[in-house]
């Protein structure tokens, strides 16, 4: 039996997944002509596949959830790594979110999920 083991890799059945954007920011610059005031440069959309579903009391209770609220969301990715503090963009539903923390998971195989806060929600 020369075979590898192979893990059981659980995924996000495509069918669930569309097409969302993380949303970077590059050559962003501090005017030192003004007061050193930030001036963020222009943004760039990276594409990923993803599926966003509602916080439910079972997340609640596994995690050490800081705050959440009714802007609260969860996306999950099949191995695409988010930034916490980064933003993201679905145009499915034409918004753009916070990710807040990543929630744990079972580390033996790529899925991701994150909690994501709508940015007209978010605290600034």
């Amino acid at each position: 039996m020369n075979e590898a083991f192979q893990y059981a890799r659980p995924m996000i059945p495509e069918g669930l997944m569309h097409g969302m954007f993380d949303v970077r920011r590059k050559n962003g610059r501090y005017d030192t002509n003004n007061g050193g005031q930030w001036i963020p440069g222009e943004e760039e959309r990276i594409p990923f596949q993803g599926v966003i579903l509602p916080v439910t009391s079972r997340d609640l209770m596994r995690e050490n959830i800081g705050t959440y609220g009714v802007y609260s969301q969860k996306v999950y990715t099949n191995g695409y790594s988010l930034a916490v503090g980064a933003q993201m963009y679905d145009p499915l539903d034409d918004t753009t979110y916070t990710v807040r923390q990543e929630l744990g998971h079972n580390s033996i195989h790529p899925q991701k999920r994150y909690l994501i806060e709508a940015k007209e929600g978010a605290a600034e």
